[in-house]
């Protein structure tokens, strides 16, 4: 593994010695996607020796291949149920976008109120967690404990190739990351992955798009920007490529 420039040991050992010396008394709250990021954490946190619990908050959005993957190779995670009547809240809230993620609070940011949680998020993955830090108070999600906020993609899929980490099967089919199925952050790219594979869901989210569109017209409040419902389609599965910053290397909303 890569040496750390802070500490001259080995990114993997950093990261478990992180976890030992922060473990609370009741052991931590393992937020377990199902993706890469969350296998590493997860192999960090047996290898570290301390306690913990993993937890998978349940999504309407998210691929079949996600709770598969969950029930084969980590059956010990706890299902957590925060998102029931997902699509029924659009109404109120209207269609998601990268500036107003309301889902992630509603699906995934629910479970562990007052652990102190481990989470695999990276500076690499955007413009907002580029200033993380390993220990993170964060004020919607509690205090963080980030073991890998520090590592590359590369970093962790070595880490994954050399510990023989069981990996999601979506990345196979070209995704570079796993989550919701047209989550507001994804590209062109994924999101004509997404229209293909699953159109279950891809249907769900149509037809809460055009509910809460019918539904602002019947309301007297009709959205100034898109004349037909779709039109608002359109606009939600159109989403601009993220640009690289050739400075940071860090991709820009």
């Amino acid at each position: 593994m890569q040496i750390s420039q802070f500490t001259d040991k080995p990114i993997d050992q950093e990261a478990i010695e992180l976890l030992q010396a922060c473990e609370p008394p009741e052991g931590y709250y393992l937020g377990n996607s199902g993706g890469k990021d969350s296998a590493v954490c997860e192999n960090l946190l047996r290898r570290a020796g301390v306690r913990f619990d993993a937890h998978y908050c349940v999504s309407p959005i998210d691929p079949p291949q996600v709770r598969e993957h969950l029930k084969r190779y980590y059956p010990e995670t706890i299902w957590e149920y925060h998102a029931r009547g997902f699509f029924q809240k659009i109404l109120t809230h209207g269609m998601p976008n990268r500036k107003r993620r309301w889902c992630c609070e509603y699906i995934k940011e629910a479970g562990g109120a007052g652990r102190v949680k481990v989470l695999g998020m990276r500076r690499i993955e955007s413009g907002t967690r580029k200033s993380y830090k390993c220990l993170q108070d964060n004020p919607r999600l509690g205090m963080l404990v980030l073991p890998i906020v520090g590592w590359s993609d590369a970093d962790v899929w070595q880490y994954i190739y050399e510990n023989h980490l069981p990996a999601n099967p979506l990345y196979k089919f070209g995704f570079s990351r796993i989550g919701c199925i047209l989550c507001p952050y994804c590209g062109q790219d994924e999101i004509k992955q997404s229209l293909v594979l699953f159109p279950r869901v891809v249907n769900c989210w149509r037809m809460a798009s055009d509910r809460f569109f019918a539904d602002r017209i019947k309301r007297g409040k009709p959205l100034k920007r898109f004349k037909t419902s779709d039109e608002l389609w359109a606009w939600f599965i159109a989403r601009p490529k993220r640009r690289t910053s050739r400075r940071t290397g860090v991709c820009r909303k």
